[in-house]
């Protein structure tokens, strides 16, 4: 069974101020944190004052994501969080070694988006109302482990802590909770050394269908997933034929494949769609 080493952390009551401490960055924010690689997006390597900012920030930071999506169509703020569940923070920072001034989500926040449209418009408004810090796009194909839909941001606040941000297709925020629970299987039995395929599968064919709902809706062809093109799947091209992969080139990401009306065609993995 897994400990959850909370003692190493330094845990402490929460404290409102990075001058009630006179703390100064670890690291300023931005650069590659040296032994993890990971970036700095946090103002310290405490957690506590880490957390104490991030919680502070997020009345303010809350109102501001409001005002920047309100005239948007098929936008809302779905949900956010003012404090990381400590257990969880204490996995990320000592058993995934991540430190503490790159780990994200001391506050978090997730608009919920009904078309590809709301979603472009709210990434624009969000650029215009906030630092930016760090941009990542799996809103199409999903991450890579569970195909979890999102556009995130990084948010720099006025005191000195940073915000996540997720921008998600609403019927995938929907299924969230059931899908979590299979993410949280999945996670829990790799920390323990264990098998996490069949949780992993699941949170996948979770988040599938519920992209697959939302695509169908809006009328989009789907993007496939990074590792999904392999020989003998069958897809769709740009100009919406139909067509079987008979070859793969990993390293070039290319594939040849044959339409149904019998062309033989090379083409590029991101330009290839899931039929």
């Amino acid at each position: 069974m897994v400990m959850h080493p909370l003692h190493t952390l330094g845990f402490e009551p929460l404290l409102s101020s990075l001058v009630d401490l006179g703390f100064e960055p670890a690291m300023p924010v931005g650069l590659r944190e040296p032994t993890s690689g990971r970036k700095v997006v946090q103002p310290t390597d405490n957690p506590t004052v880490n957390q104490a900012l991030a919680t502070n920030a997020m009345p303010a930071y809350k109102a501001r994501l409001e005002a920047a999506i309100r005239h948007i169509p098929g936008a809302t703020l779905a949900a956010s969080r003012n404090a990381k569940n400590p257990l969880r923070l204490a996995e990320k920072i000592v058993l995934q070694g991540q430190p503490a001034e790159t780990v994200s989500d001391y506050g978090a926040a997730q608009i919920a988006v009904d078309t590809p449209r709301a979603k472009d418009a709210v990434v624009a408004a969000v650029r215009q109302h906030f630092k930016v810090l760090r941009e990542q796009d799996n809103f199409a194909a999903g991450d890579p482990e569970y195909h979890y839909r999102s556009f995130s941001l990084q948010l720099q606040m006025p005191n000195g802590a940073s915000e996540e941000l997720q921008i998600v297709p609403r019927p995938v925020l929907e299924v969230n909770r059931k899908e979590h629970h299979d993410y949280k299987k999945a996670r829990n039995a790799e920390l323990e050394g264990q098998g996490a395929g069949p949780a992993r599968a699941t949170a996948r064919a979770i988040n599938d269908r519920a992209m697959d709902r939302f695509n169908s809706k809006n009328g989009v062809i789907p993007e496939i997933a990074k590792g999904d093109v392999v020989k003998g799947s069958r897809v769709r091209l740009t100009d919406g034929a139909v067509a079987r992969v008979v070859y793969v080139d990993p390293n070039m990401r290319i594939a040849r494949v044959r339409t149904e009306d019998g062309r033989n065609i090379t083409v590029r993995h991101k330009n290839l769609r899931r039929s």
